[in-house]
């Protein structure tokens, strides 16, 4: 579970760094999770839910600072 902290803490730097596009983001904590997941006993998933929901506070007020992301222009 620490080694799942302290990887989810990185990724969140990286993406509030700017280092990281939303989409990164979320798929480098999605596979962080997978990578826990099979280890997990029953005690532990109430702390990773903690976790889960701290982190994601985290990027959903990044991107509400952020404002709309960039849209793409098609020039014909």
């Amino acid at each position: 579970m620490e080694v799942f902290k302290r990887e989810t803490r990185e990724i969140i730097k990286r993406f509030l760094g700017r280092r990281l596009s939303y989409q990164e983001c979320i798929a480098a904590l999605d596979a962080a999770l997978a990578g826990l997941v099979p280890t997990l006993t029953g005690d532990q998933i109430p702390r990773l839910r903690i976790v889960m929901l701290a982190n994601n506070e985290i990027v959903m007020k990044e991107m509400e600072r952020r404002g709309p992301p960039d849209q793409v222009r098609v020039i014909r």
